[in-house]
């Protein structure tokens, strides 16, 4: 996992062979799952603080300081997620973990760049691509297990609403998308 520099994202055959094996009575196969989350959630933090340093100074600085903050809280919820598994001892998991709710900063003044229109369509991409993956664990999973990965694909979508939105309101969209 690299949090910095070259971002490594895990590849999709990869989540999908987890997902494919994901059984909601094996600890071991929870546990899989969350080593999943917790490396799609590090990158997409090293790909976010890479952004916040390249947007110094612009709009969407507080908007990519907005998502590490988000990244780090579900990081932390997901190693607390793991750390009740692994001390649950063959017992039913039950531990729920409450996620807090961020405000996401206002973009207004949306820059129009190539670099920006790419990272925000980079972003994007990787935040649906962590909605299918906990929306089809939660899928396989019940109980505080299932409630959790349903919580982390809330926030996901979420995050793709954002992201969305800001794609539809840069300025020259079409033309940066379509060179």
């Amino acid at each position: 996992m690299n949090s910095g520099g070259k971002m490594d994202f895990v590849k999709a055959n990869e989540i999908l062979k987890t997902i494919k094996k994901l059984d909601s009575e094996s600890k071991e196969s929870i546990i899989n799952a969350l080593n999943i989350a917790e490396h799609v959630e590090s990158s997409a933090k090293g790909f976010y603080e890479n952004e916040v340093e390249k947007t110094k100074g612009s709009e969407l600085n507080p908007f990519f300081v907005f998502l590490v903050k988000e990244e780090n809280m579900h990081l932390a919820k997901i190693l607390e997620l793991k750390a009740a598994i692994e001390k649950s001892e063959g017992k039913k998991i039950t531990t729920e973990i409450k996620f807090n709710i961020n405000k996401p900063p206002a973009v207004h003044a949306i820059p129009s760049g190539q670099a920006e229109m790419t990272a925000l369509l980079y972003a994007l991409w990787r935040e649906k691509k962590a909605v299918d993956f906990y929306a089809e664990a939660a899928e396989k999973t019940k109980g505080s297990v299932k409630k959790f990965f349903n919580e982390l694909a809330d926030f996901e979508r979420g995050h793709v609403a954002l992201l969305e939105n800001i794609v539809e309101e840069s300025q020259n969209t079409d033309e940066l998308i379509m060179g």
